[in-house]
């Protein structure tokens, strides 16, 4: 018999059997599973809470707030299946932000914790006691109005096992949002009369309080008397009921540094050993194995590129120019040679700068204009030496406009010789009133640029072949009080001329300067090996994990000497495997998470989430966010980043303790410490209002105040507001920088004092007392009253709250836990 004949003979009892199967492995399964590991030899499963005969034990509440941060993450994950299809999740409470494309809220609560896992359970258990119920019907249309109906209820099933590896199935999603939305449903009874939506509900009074609370400013002079300043004057022995009663007050307290209120109970604490690979150091070693010859090469290649080069608008100061003017020019020499004898002619092809020196000195015809021509030769070679910067600036002396450019000067210089010879007037031409200036070396170091322009406007009509107008230019030129008489017969070609001057300044472009490879040099070495550093550091991590991970592995299986038939793993010397990779090793604690917050691996966050906008910071990842972030293990390395110092952590907690309350014994001194402080604060208290009441007697406070504590008066501070809004709804206390932790009642006391009155309020942690005199409020009333009356200038203060809804959902609380028996403990130590 074939097994498709067997299948089909028996497909009834197969396939019950498949789907009892499929139902223990999807429902019944994961529930052992669970129980199985949390209750085991040497396990214990302490209680946390209780209401209404229910003990919350804390296996239960531990998987509940998982179980949530589960769902949480699948909801997020199908709202963006969702949105990527097109659809929108039509559940209360859904929000998305279309500015930055994320998902705000997906319509339960987004903070899962152990508290939190508490108060759920306990409201979902009232809600349903109060006759509130949701069916498997009402979730599959949740769910239906959560997709859009873009998805099927398989597509749905199917992304929630792959999210949470097999570990919640269609019971488990629809167990939590049933206990999640009841809660939700509860809690809104607290809220039902202190909120209308998202504006709190508040009278017209309240909502101008509000308005002026974020628009009217106040400027103040202040005086801090510090409470540390009185210690000494308390008893250093206080009763033994006296400290007895303030340990038990605070013993399970934290300590708090903003808060007047003392804590004794001990935060837990950490040990760390890490290697740091800072990127700067191994560029540094990359570096060095550079030679010189491979910089320069680079400087070199770089700057055919295009860089390092200078911007073209430079003007190099007539200063840095005087000392070359005193070398020997290499144009100077040249002037005896044998060129200076021979005949009138020039050859366009010479390009050489000191060629068109000598050629002004050619023979001129008998007569006593000869010396006066071999002055004008002489001064214009004079110039010329003078001038070198602008004989070298051509970009390249080679190229086909330099040329034209220089042979049109050595034609314009053996033209205007020429002339002035057969003119017979070369004295009065070079003389004192005639163009001597126009030819004469300027001491600002720039004019003989100007005069090649002159020249070569004046070489553009012999180029065109019209020998007369440049005659009657070049008389123009050396005859001013003729000139008039020419003007209009040379305007037309001497505009032309202009032009093709321009175009030859354009083409004779300066040539490119760079900043100078010592300058540079630095730069250069540390880009050409800023890919080998990173590769070298990353390198050096990813061995020194490898080690790391090995004996934490190693450690988990064989134990870590505690049982004596097993021998623990050899630990590695990280200190020395640092040395030997060219990494830092640093081994620090015991650190609370707070301490810890001074150490520079603080401020590195987890690889993996630190391109991210939620990257999780390194006191989270060793201490664990309650119901976000799993606490690390012992030995477990961790990899954290800090971007902006390019530094690379490699670490792992060697030691750690539980935080616990402490002993009397072992908190007596602090104790002590904070009885004397609170006495000191009435003495500071006492000196504050006493120097305030002098000061309303006509004293000026600034004369009240020590030689010894100027630092501790402030004068003209401000104008600063009661509340700055920091968000859409979000609001904190005005910002006074100089003053230290001032809170609502220090507000409140400033914004309410009499005018010119010296009023006293304590900072937030009652550790100074200010002494403080308002000396201006500003806008005025009527100003205030003129911008409340524009609902758009007004609707910020519609968000904010006096404390009163606070107060009122504290009081709801309070009266379910009353009803319900609610018992809340602390974890065992």
């Amino acid at each position: 018999m074939s097994p498709l004949e067997l299948f089909r003979r028996n497909q009834k009892v197969t396939m019950t059997f498949l789907i009892l199967l499929a139902m223990f492995a999807f429902v019944v399964l994961p529930t052992v599973s669970e129980y199985m590991r949390r209750t085991g030899p040497g396990m214990t499963d302490p209680v946390l809470a209780e209401f209404n005969g229910v003990s919350l034990t804390a296996s239960r509440v531990n998987g509940f707030t998982q179980k949530h941060y589960a769902t949480v993450q699948y909801l997020r994950k199908l709202a963006e299946e969702t949105i990527r299809r097109g659809g929108t999740p039509k559940v209360p409470g859904f929000t998305f932000d279309q500015q930055s494309n994320q998902i705000q809220s997906v319509g339960i609560n987004g903070s899962p914790s152990d508290d939190m896992s508490i108060r759920t359970l306990q409201f979902a258990a009232e809600a349903q006691e109060q006759g509130f119920a949701l069916d498997d019907t009402s979730l599959d249309i949740w769910m239906e109005q959560f997709t859009d109906g873009k998805l099927s209820e398989r597509e749905m099933f199917a992304l929630l096992r792959r999210e949470t590896n097999n570990q919640m199935g269609q019971y488990q999603l629809y167990d939590m949002l049933r206990k999640q939305l009841l809660a939700n449903l509860y809690l809104r009874g607290a809220s039902a009369t202190v909120a209308r939506g998202q504006f709190p509900l508040q009278s017209p009074l309240d909502h101008w309080n509000n308005f002026l609370k974020l628009n009217q400013k106040a400027t103040i002079n202040a005086y801090g008397v510090l409470v540390d300043d009185y210690v000494a004057e308390t008893d250093a022995n206080p009763s033994e009921s006296e400290v007895v009663a303030v340990y038990e007050a605070g013993k399970d307290r934290y300590p708090n540094d903003q808060s007047p209120e003392p804590g004794f109970r001990r935060r837990e604490t950490a040990s760390f050993e890490y290697v740091l690979g800072e990127l700067q150091a191994f560029r540094d070693a990359e570096v060095a194995k550079l030679s010189e010859e491979e910089i320069k090469a680079e400087y070199e290649q770089r700057k055919a590129g295009g860089a390092f080069q200078l911007p073209a608008d430079v003007v190099i100061l007539p200063e840095t120019t005087e000392p070359e003017t005193t070398q020997p020019e290499t144009t100077q020499p040249e002037t005896t040679q044998p060129e200076t004898t021979q005949p009138e002619t020039t050859q366009p092809e010479t390009t050489q700068p000191e060629t068109t020196e000598p050629e002004t000195t050619q023979p001129a015809e008998p007569g006593e204009s000869e010396p006066a021509a071999a002055d004008e030769s002489k001064q214009m070679k004079d110039e010329t030496a003078d001038e070198p910067p602008a004989e070298d600036t051509p970009a390249a002396d080679d190229s086909e406009s330099a040329e034209d450019t220089r042979a049109a000067q050595q034609e314009q210089v053996e033209a205007f010789s020429k002339e002035l010879e057969e003119a017979g007037n070369l004295d009065d031409a070079t003389g004192d009133s005639g163009d001597q200036s126009a030819i004469a070396p300027d001491r600002n170091g720039v004019r003989l640029v100007v005069m090649q322009s002159d020249v070569s406007t004046e070489t553009a009509a012999p180029q065109q072949d019209e020998p007369q107008q440049d005659e009657e230019t070049a008389t123009e030129k050396t005859e001013p009080e003729t000139a008039s008489a020419e003007s209009e017969t040379a305007a037309e070609p001497e505009t032309s001329a202009e032009e093709t001057a321009t175009e030859e300044m354009e083409a004779a472009e300066p040539e490119p300067r760079y900043r100078p490879f010592e300058e540079v040099r630095d730069q250069i070495a540390q880009t050409m090996v800023d890919g080998p550093a990173r590769e070298a550091r990353d390198q050096a991590i990813a061995k020194l994990r490898n080690v790391m991970r090995k004996y934490s592995r190693a450690r988990a299986i064989y134990g870590d000497g505690t049982d004596a038939t097993t021998p623990p793993p050899e630990r590695p010397n990280l200190k020395a495997l640092a040395e030997e990779l060219g990494l830092s090793y640093r081994k620090i604690g015991p650190f609370d998470p707070v301490s810890l917050a001074d150490e520079p691996i603080a401020d590195s966050v987890e690889e993996s989430t630190a391109l991210t906008q939620r990257g999780v910071p390194f006191a989270a990842m060793m201490f664990g966010v309650e119901g976000q972030v799993i606490k690390q293990e012992r030995f477990t390395p961790a990899t954290s980043v800090d971007l902006e110092s390019q530094r690379t952590y490699l670490s792992w907690k060697t030691e750690e303790k539980e935080a616990y309350t402490p002993e009397l014994d072992e908190v007596r001194d602090e104790v002590v410490a904070a009885i004397r402080f609170a006495q000191a604060r009435e003495l500071a208290k006492q000196a504050a209002e006493a120097m305030a009441e002098t000061a309303n007697s006509g004293t000026s406070l600034e004369e009240l105040v020590p030689e010894d504590r100027q630092e501790n008066y402030f004068k003209d501070l401000g104008p600063f507001s009661w509340l700055n809004m920091v968000g859409f709804g979000s609001f904190t206390i005005g910002n006074i920088p100089e003053l230290d932790s001032i809170d609502e009642d220090f507000m409140k006391t400033v914004f309410n004092a009499e005018g010119g009155k010296h009023v006293v309020a304590p900072n937030g942690p009652k550790r100074v007392y200010y002494v403080i005199k308002r000396t201006s409020l500003q806008p005025a009333t009527s100003d205030l009253r003129a911008i409340f009356s524009q609902q758009s200038e007004r609707i910020m203060a519609m968000f904010m709250s006096d404390g009163t809804a606070g107060k009122v959902q504290q009081g709801f609380f309070e009266t379910i836990d009353e009803k319900t028996g609610f018992e809340q403990y602390q974890l065992p130590q």
